[in-house]
């Protein structure tokens, strides 16, 4: 691995593409898929059942917990949203999945030049739409209930500001029972913590505009630094600086949801 060599983040909305070295996590779970594929030697995922898994690429489904050591290679990680049109691209049967040889190598090939100076938010955008492409063919349409595309609305127009169970009971039109019910059967996971993720991207996308972090922390609704740090960490794994504002990477860019706005 060249020590010399620097990554890069990009973030499209809810949509991350990492490439970087060295990255070892804390046990963590979060609502996103992970596909995690290493450029040099394999790296290991530690599960809850403290199972594990040496590979070069792997597939994560959301809320699965487990720590990485990525130690002495270089790794390209995405994240994106289980809801997402792009998710319907990749094939999940368990847990996790493991990738062949051939789709790494894919991977690793399209995943290169983040490791350079050269992207901008069209170029990498293009990388991570590649990425996908070469994961898998369209995955089986499943029922979608309405309701929660007007809780998902309603959410994105009231954050950062405070929103409770209440509200969005209101706005479906059902009980407050039957609404959290629905939400974690649709979403994976119970409103509070999904509501932790939306203010997370909150805050980063403040922090890299130049906020800092206290400022961004209480703009998005933490009570303080300290919460959001523990909150980063959990769902991560690792502290708010090593994303956000660390030496290793050249440049973490903040890019338009619609590719064909390009920058």
């Amino acid at each position: 691995m060249d020590e010399k060599r620097k990554g890069s983040l990009f973030y499209f909305g809810e949509r991350i593409l990492l490439g970087t070295q060295g990255l070892v996590t804390e046990p963590h779970s979060h609502y996103a898929v992970s596909i995690l594929v290493s450029k040099q030697t394999p790296f290991q995922l530690t599960t809850k059942e403290n199972l594990i898994i040496e590979t070069e690429g792997i597939i994560i489904a959301p809320n699965f917990f487990h720590r990485l050591e990525a130690n002495h290679t270089e790794i390209v990680v995405i994240q994106l949203d289980p809801k997402s049109d792009e998710y319907k691209k990749i094939v999940m049967k368990d847990r996790y999945f493991l990738l062949d040889s051939n789709t790494i190598q894919k991977i690793q090939n399209l995943a290169e030049p983040l490791f350079g100076s050269n992207l901008n938010c069209s170029t990498a955008r293009t990388i991570y739409d590649q990425i996908l492409e070469v994961l898998g063919s369209s995955k089986t349409e499943t029922d979608w209930d309405p309701r929660m595309d007007i809780t998902l609305t309603k959410i994105k127009e009231t954050l950062p500001s405070p929103i409770n169970v209440a509200t969005l009971s209101k706005e479906t039109g059902i009980s407050k029972d039957r609404f959290m019910h629905l939400f974690k059967e649709y979403m994976g996971i119970p409103l509070r913590q999904y509501l932790l993720w939306q203010r997370l991207h909150i805050a980063a996308r403040l922090f890299q505009s130049g906020e800092n972090l206290t400022t961004a922390s209480h703009a998005a609704g933490f009570s303080d630094q300290a919460h959001l740090s523990r909150t980063f960490k959990k769902m991560f794994g690792v502290k708010p600086s090593l994303f956000l504002g660390g030496s290793h990477l050249h440049q973490v860019c903040f890019c338009d949801t619609n590719p064909k706005r390009g920058l």
